[in-house]
């Protein structure tokens, strides 16, 4: 089928409505108020692009910009209007979406799935037209499984999504938002919590429980508790609990060969 001739014209703001299905999942007020300033100086630069839906407008490209016009109290904004199919428009918004450099795994996922669960479409289909493999788009789909703490986290871009993939693998609400906080507060590395959900669940497999339950967690940034000998029984001895005793050197030496001598 060819392509429908595109024309521009000013349309009135109140018959444009905002996209449907989820774009981004927050939307900078400074960003945009930054965005009208500059439009009140210099004009729309370009056009945002809409397509006819019944007797009114879709936006397909150009959110923030008709958001920047309608904070100016602008009545009308120029407007590229092109006649798409319901999938052209969702492929055409999912492509402009995923081309923002800060746009977060999370915000990319939540396209996935909207082209997924309102579009009907094959993680196959989606990956073709994406350049991706379904691979990809299955690990991002993955993080919206994860709980909201995490989704947050990576959102925010407190943690990686590979740390955040580690620290799932603890299942227990309790004992993944406890390692976050601890992750986010340091700048743990991957490897670093790797360490920590590996002891975590060895300690829970020691136990004997796939709950955490017990009541508290070891802190991982704790220091193992290390050992020497003790100088009387040659025992183990925890360092930091031993007894110190204020002797002279002469009283050490016979200490000593007391201890020697002892049957």
């Amino acid at each position: 089928m060819a392509k429908k001739q595109l024309t521009e014209r000013l349309i009135s703001m109140e018959l444009i409505d905002e996209p449907e299905g989820i774009i981004r999942l927050e939307i900078d007020d400074g960003g945009i108020k930054t965005l009208a300033d500059s439009i009140n100086a210099l004009g729309l630069m370009q056009a945002i692009l809409v397509r006819p839906v019944k007797d009114r407008f879709e936006i397909i490209y150009g959110h923030r910009r008709f958001l920047a016009c309608r904070l100016l109290g602008m009545p009308k904004i120029r407007s590229t209007v092109q006649e798409l199919t319901d999938i052209q428009a969702a492929m055409m918004r999912a492509t402009e979406n995923l081309e923002h450099e800060d746009i977060s795994p999370i915000e990319e996922a939540a396209v996935y799935k909207d082209l997924v669960e309102t579009h009907k479409l094959s993680l196959d289909k989606i990956a073709g037209m994406m350049g991706k493999s379904a691979g990809i788009i299955r690990r991002r789909l993955d993080l919206l499984r994860m709980p909201e703490c995490l989704q947050i986290a990576i959102h925010k871009k407190q943690i990686p999504y590979s740390t955040a993939e580690v620290l799932w693998q603890l299942q227990d609400q309790a004992e993944i938002e406890y390692y976050l906080a601890f992750a986010v507060e340091n700048g743990a590395s991957r490897p670093t919590v790797q360490l920590w959900v590996k002891e975590a669940l060895d300690k829970r497999r020691q136990k004997g429980s796939t709950s955490g339950e017990g009541g508290g967690f070891g802190s991982p940034m704790e220091v193992p508790p290390q050992y020497v000998a003790c100088d009387m029984c040659r025992g183990a001895m925890e360092i930091g609990k031993e007894t110190v005793l204020r002797v002279c050197p002469t009283c050490t030496g016979t200490i000593k060969k007391a201890m020697e001598t002892e049957p």
